[in-house]
């Protein structure tokens, strides 16, 4: 059990959620995640409070980075709605309830829908791995082909190929204007880096 993230989620829910905290630690600790694991949960968290400044509603957001991978299984097609339920369920007593399990939802298409303001930029957030420096991408395209170790490479390659020719044909890749110019151009040249390596067989590893 990490004990800093429990103490970062004491620190939203309070001392008395510590057992859902723990629940939600260990999910984010299933041996099934390569890429959506306690790494990227922290630095979510961690983006958040680089970002202090842009976020209107702190808690808001941070139930929203909590939930949102809560659940996860590669290739399962209800990941983002079981964790919107958890959610719904897990935090009924908070205003913001049916507002973070929402933007949950969302994140099973990020381009999808309307969302302005904090969700907007929760976001662009979950998804600001694609315009990260070139290596930290790579080891995010390696944990996600990490976890679909079960499929093969010619059916990995359809599938993750399908996603990043719809991210490149988005005339935005960003909600917020802020996300926009720090990293589209970077995304990008990252998402075709990762397309030409698949199409000339080289499978992206760590």
């Amino acid at each position: 059990m990490s004990i800093s993230l429990l103490q970062r989620w004491r620190a939203l829910a309070g001392e008395g959620a510590g057992a859902l905290g723990e629940a939600l630690i260990a999910a984010w600790g299933e041996p099934q995640r390569r890429y959506h694991d306690q790494s990227h949960l922290t630095w979510l968290l961690e983006e958040a409070d680089r970002r202090a400044a842009l976020i209107r509603d702190p808690a808001f957001v941070g139930y929203a980075i909590w939930f949102h991978d809560a659940i996860y299984q590669p290739g399962a097609p209800d990941n983002e709605a079981l964790s919107a339920d958890w959610a719904r369920a897990a935090i009924s007593d908070q205003p913001m309830a049916a507002r973070v399990a929402q933007v949950i939802e969302m994140t099973k298409k990020h381009h999808e829908g309307d969302a302005d303001g904090d969700a907007a930029l929760f976001l662009d957030m979950d998804i600001a791995i694609l315009g990260a420096p070139r290596a930290a991408y790579r080891a995010y395209a390696a944990g996600v082909r990490a976890e679909f170790a079960a499929f093969a490479d010619a059916l990995y390659t359809a599938g993750r190929g399908h996603f990043l020719d719809q991210q490149l044909a988005l005339p935005r890749l960003f909600r917020t204007d802020f996300y926009q110019a720090e990293l589209a151009e970077a995304a990008r040249a990252n998402m075709e880096w990762e397309r030409e390596e698949m199409r000339a067989g080289r499978m992206v590893a760590g």
